[in-house]
């Protein structure tokens, strides 16, 4: 037997529903636009470390290394970030760069948001 589905029963979505929808949606895209900058930011910091690790480093002074860094922060656009946390730490295997850090932003009223980022390069890795 076939079903007779009749027009006038059917009814679409409640106001109360799209406004739930809606709600929802805004709430998303918030939270996305507050928190996808930091993230854009932390894979520009990460790949700075990456191509400054992979350069020859082995002979430069940790000034030198920070300047390299801050330079291409500087070019890059990332101007929030202290260069004298990052940290130089030589070894007989190799040289670990790294810098470590947080962001803490307001995202609603007084709820407050923090992001932890730790990025590292190891050229001690890159040889094995």
């Amino acid at each position: 037997m076939e079903k007779v589905i009749n027009s006038e029963t059917q009814s679409g979505i409640t106001t109360l529903s799209t406004l739930f929808v809606l709600l929802a949606a805004g709430f998303c895209l918030t939270v996305m636009f507050k928190l996808g900058p930091h993230y854009l930011d932390n894979s520009v910091i990460q790949a700075a470390l990456t191509q400054v690790g992979k350069s020859d480093i082995i002979d430069k002074s940790d000034a030198e290394i920070r300047r390299k860094i801050a330079d291409f922060f500087t070019i890059n656009n990332i101007r929030n970030i202290d260069i004298s946390r990052v940290a130089i730490d030589r070894e007989a295997a190799g040289t670990r760069i790294s810098l470590n850090y947080e962001k803490r932003f307001p995202m609603f009223g007084n709820v407050d948001v923090v992001l932890t980022f730790n990025n590292e390069y190891d050229t001690a890795e890159r040889h094995n």
